[in-house]
């Protein structure tokens, strides 16, 4: 993952605690942070605030087509009409 896709992740998740008290947390497991990062998408993904959606299709278009391809096949971002392939 970019050092800008980093940061926008990172902005999604500080908008979800600040806007709607919603936390997620990281363990040190790889396999947990991929949970996590499901989480957080998923979650984010169903809200309908401008700087929320902004800040996930940056995240979105900041990652490798690799990990894209990840996201739209393990997450909602592949399905409906947000980001569909």
């Amino acid at each position: 993952m970019t050092h800008t896709g980093e940061f926008h992740l990172e902005r999604v998740t500080q908008l979800l605690r600040d806007r709607y008290d919603h936390s997620f947390s990281a363990p040190d497991n790889p396999a947990a942070d991929d949970q996590t990062l499901k989480a957080v998408i998923s979650f984010a993904s169903r809200i309908q605030d401008q700087d929320i959606q902004r800040e996930l299709l940056l995240f979105y278009l900041n990652c490798s087509p690799v990990i894209q391809e990840y996201l739209r096949a393990e997450t909602p971002l592949g399905k409906g009409p947000f980001l569909g392939a």
